[in-house]
This record gives C-alpha cells, sequence and structure tokens, in this order.
C-alpha cells in the first residue's frame, strides 16, 4: 500500500495531522494496535529535519485505521520551500512503507 501525500502548514504553528489507513484490497481500516509508526521529513539534502514516532510521542494511535502525528512548532525548524516526507510502520512482522509525497512550508504571521 503506498499514497502519496501532499500537505502544507505554516512555518509558524504547531503541526497536526490525522491519518487514515484502509487494507487497500479489502477496504477494512488497519488495526494499528501495538504497531511502530514513522514519518520522517527531509530537507533537499536528504538531511533528517523531523522525525515523529510512536515512541517519541510525536505520533499517537487514536482509533483502528487512525493516527496523529503532532510536532510543536519549536521543532519543525523548517524555512518556506517544500520538503520530501515519507512514513511507514511495522505489525505482525510485517515493515510496510505507507506514504511518500512532499510537504509545503509557507511562511506565516504569527499571531499571539
Amino acid at each position: 500500500m503506498a499514497l502519496t501525500l501532499n500537505s502544507s502548514t505554516t512555518s509558524y504553528r504547531d503541526w497536526k495531522t490525522l491519518f487514515q489507513f484502509n487494507d487497500s484490497e479489502t477496504g477494512d481500516l488497519i488495526d494499528f494496535t501495538g504497531a511502530f509508526i514513522a514519518i520522517a521529513v527531509e530537507d533537499a539534502d536528504g538531511c533528517q529535519k523531523v522525525l515523529a514516532t510512536t515512541d517519541n510521542g510525536k505520533i499517537t494511535i487514536i482509533s483502528t485505521g487512525i493516527f496523529e502525528l503532532s510536532v510543536p512548532y519549536t521543532e519543525m525548524d523548517l524555512c518556506p520551500g517544500s520538503y520530501p516526507i515519507g512514513g511507514y510502520y511495522q505489525a505482525n512482522g510485517e515493515t510496510v512503507d505507507a506514504f511518500e509525497g512532499s510537504l509545503s512550508i509557507r511562511k506565516g504571521i504569527p499571531k499571539p
């Protein structure tokens, strides 16, 4: 199962996104119970800029098939532009590439 993600966020706010994954054959929501999930954002040189995982608390499994990514703006450290992003999960002895794509960072005007 591979999908393409095209997302955007501003450079001055927390980045929170819900993800939902369905089995491509059955359409059922994927059970992430006990799974390790990782999402990484890289710069143009391939250097990792953001790493969110279930282990570091930046990814939380919400319910069957749904998890939330939550990265505080203090950890984003990304200038406006486009960045490669990808994610995978490990469950039931399998490692599955879940998605790849791009994340666009927009310059924001800070608000209180």
